[in-house]
């Protein structure tokens, strides 16, 4: 089995040479150039008439056509000598990705989605320390109710304080997260695709931090201001998709289709974390960003909708600013 894996992959990896751009493109210049030539006479005329303008023009397809050929070839043994590194790269940043996502669930219920661990240790700590009444934990094959929960959270004082230290514990594992990986993945010629939304993350827990600075829950006994709470809700469910978001992508950069064919035909999917912490919304908005907008079109040619890393950027874009334009500048 790896053997015929290796094989399937040295040939992926070369038709991927083979078929980049730039090199298509001059090409098939080359070859138009070549039809014309013994199809034509008319362009057989003008080549005779002016020999050294087409020579030149050839002659620097034929170079783009090779440069392209050897870059390509170059970086894609680069790649090939690195993939080791960049597997292991990424899978540390999938298990930062799973830990914050972790961390998040416990500043709502008090307790791990998935059974304790050490990265969640502190969290769970700092839960039971809080004082806090915590609500009873939800089956792992049903669909907990975050939206309530959050609500509930915003508006009780003493869980307003704990989500406060244990969000903290979930934006500096993250950091730490990219501060250890992101130097390697950039060493090993990474997917930056895959990258790109575990420092969104960061970015969104950092602004999920603003309601719960101490000047202002102190205004309100404690708990997060009221102007805050629709926002801060909308961000903090968009923070959970995003995880699960992060999660799917760096496991399908980790063991893509072609490369492993013995896999199944569907791509994978979080399959628990999806069922237990995502509503049926979330569901259909990750997909949205998982997919792309043309796949949704070939399906409905007469509809058309927005989709992929863009959509998942603009979403991303709007939640924040939805929590940003209440805090007074500079932040």
């Amino acid at each position: 089995m790896k053997a015929r894996r290796a094989k399937w992959r040295w040939a992926t990896s070369y038709i991927k040479v083979a078929l980049h751009p730039a090199a298509l493109l001059s090409l098939a210049a080359l070859v138009t150039l070549g039809v014309l030539e013994f199809k034509s006479p008319t362009a057989r005329n003008y080549f005779t008439r002016y020999p050294v303008t087409f020579g030149l023009i050839a002659g620097l397809l034929n170079l783009i056509f090779t440069l392209s050929l050897v870059n390509k070839i170059i970086e894609r043994r680069d790649e090939l000598r690195w993939r080791d590194i960049r597997n292991t790269t990424l899978k540390g940043l999938n298990d930062e990705v799973r830990a914050t996502r972790d961390i998040l669930w416990v500043a709502l219920w008090g307790h791990p989605p998935f059974g304790p661990g050490q990265q969640t240790e502190a969290a769970c700590r700092a839960a039971r320390d809080s004082g806090a009444k915590w609500p009873e934990a939800p089956a792992r094959t049903e669909t907990a109710d975050v939206r309530a929960q959050i609500g509930t959270m915003e508006s009780d004082a003493d869980r307003t304080q704990a989500a406060a230290k244990i969000l903290r514990m979930a934006t500096e594992q993250i950091r730490e997260g990219l501060v250890r990986w992101a130097p390697m993945m950039t060493l090993a010629h990474g997917d930056y695709t895959s990258l790109v939304p575990v420092t969104t993350l960061a970015d969104v827990l950092e602004v999920m931090e603003f309601p719960f600075a101490e000047k202002r829950i102190a205004q309100e006994g404690g708990h997060v201001q009221g102007i805050f709470h629709d926002a801060l809700r909308d961000l903090w469910l968009h923070a959970i998709t995003t995880c699960v978001y992060a999660e799917e992508n760096l496991v399908r950069a980790l063991y893509p289709k072609r490369e492993y064919p013995e896999r199944p035909p569907e791509p994978w999917i979080s399959q628990e974390p999806r069922t237990l912490m995502l509503s049926p919304d979330q569901r259909a908005e990750l997909d949205r960003w998982l997919g792309h907008p043309l796949a949704y079109w070939l399906r409905h040619p007469l509809k058309f909708r927005f989709g992929g890393a863009r959509k998942f950027k603009q979403d991303t874009r709007n939640r924040s600013y939805a929590v940003t334009i209440n805090v007074p500048w500079p932040w």
